[in-house]
């Protein structure tokens, strides 16, 4: 990137340009070592304020869900808490109320029961964009995980999750590859929540 920039100045000489080429070739290994702080972002993208309110508020309904799909219930937690920031920007109702809606299932044709629309991020051609979507809307959180079970175990499209319902790469790998969300990261983040510690704390209050 320097050199494309104009070294011709007041200050410039063979010294300082020796010590600027040994400043930026530090830099460059010290981002090699560590990224661009891509892995970093995310991880603060996903870092809960209360793991442990969240996972205890959900995990008997995880619980349930696990029973009908053979998945395991962290792995359902870790999902909900992806797609809700951990319960932070659920779908709201019109009128404000919570939508129960954790796992960011729209509202299709054939859905019959009460619509949130909500803004969020798509992707398209990889890139994101901002859109407003219409979600699912449920009376409990009980309805919420139990209508995520049933949408994976009745769609053949989901049948390679359930049978990566233990293992946790594979399972966030599937969902992605299903087309469960249109972001190009979301296995990564997936298994990232996963695997997190805030998790575990959680799972361990």
């Amino acid at each position: 990137m320097r050199e494309t920039t104009s070294q011709d100045t007041p200050f410039d000489s063979e010294q300082t340009r020796m010590l600027q080429s040994m400043l930026d070739q530090k830099l460059a290994q010290a981002m090699a070592t560590r990224g661009i702080g891509l892995g970093e972002a995310i991880a603060r993208e996903l870092a809960p304020k209360d793991p442990a309110g969240f996972v205890d508020k959900v995990w008997p309904h995880a619980q349930a869900a696990g029973r009908a799909t053979g998945i395991a219930p962290s792995f359902i937690v870790a999902q909900a808490a992806l797609e809700s920031g951990w319960g932070a920007s659920e779908p709201k109702n019109a009128d404000g109320s919570p939508s129960h809606n954790l796992f960011g299932v729209k509202a299709g044709p054939g859905w019959r029961g009460a619509v949130a629309e909500s803004p969020t991020t798509e992707y398209v051609d990889g890139a994101a964009a901002p859109s407003v979507e219409k979600f699912r809307s449920y009376g409990s959180y009980a309805e919420a995980f139990a209508d995520y079970a049933a949408l994976l175990k009745g769609s053949p499209r989901y049948a390679g999750v359930l049978r990566q319902g233990g293992d946790a790469a594979g399972f966030a790998r599937a969902l992605q590859d299903a087309g469960y969300a249109t972001d190009p990261m979301y296995a990564d983040k997936l298994e990232r929540v996963i695997r997190s510690a805030a998790l575990r704390a959680g799972l361990a209050a």
